[in-house]
């Protein structure tokens, strides 16, 4: 897949969920674009582009199973770099084809307005101002695969002729009936 390239935006320790996406947006993605992560930094909403960077502090993400994800991947953002993420965030944002990589001591390597360079295969982050390259920690086949394909919705249509539960190409021929 290679490095891909983009302007960072930085945010701190303890981003949660319902600031990402706040209360009353959900179903209104006009709206949540509008606002989204406004409360960090107002400029966000209004400036960030498609193919832009989020480094984040520690638990970026924690709090509720919000879909905040969903704007920050509609907003256009590449990928989540941080220092480490709440848990169920980081999954639901990999199900949509929305990356976290997790890397230890990645916020302290850059300011607002920073070019980053970003591997997700092989999880490697590069400072382009002093071209230091940062290991993030292991990303899971699946996870690969699962972004590889689109999100979990691309991932399972891929693979339906492996799994009869998934294979839907012909109707049941047995109905079950009650009692």
């Amino acid at each position: 897949m290679g490095y891909l390239r983009g302007k960072v935006w930085t945010f701190g320790d303890h981003v949660n969920s319902e600031s990402i996406m706040a209360s009353g947006y959900e179903g209104q993605m006009d709206l949540a674009l509008a606002h989204v992560l406004e409360y960090y930094d107002p400029e966000f909403p209004k400036l960030a582009k498609p193919g832009d960077f989020i480094v984040g502090g520690r638990n970026f993400g924690a709090s509720s199973g919000r879909p905040a994800g969903e704007v920050i991947r509609e907003k256009g953002i590449k990928a989540i770099i941080c220092e480490s993420a709440g848990r169920v965030f980081f999954r639901n944002t990999w199900n949509m084809a929305l990356p976290v990589l997790v890397c230890p001591g990645v916020r302290s390597k850059f300011e607002k307005g920073d070019e980053i360079e970003v591997d997700i295969d092989a999880g490697l982050v590069r400072v382009v101002k002093t071209g230091e390259v940062l290991k993030c920690e292991e990303i899971p086949w699946i996870l690969k695969d699962i972004y590889k394909a689109g999100g979990m919705v691309g991932w399972i249509r891929s693979r339906r002729k492996e799994y009869k539960t998934l294979d839907q190409s012909e109707p049941p021929t047995k109905v079950l009936k009650d009692g």
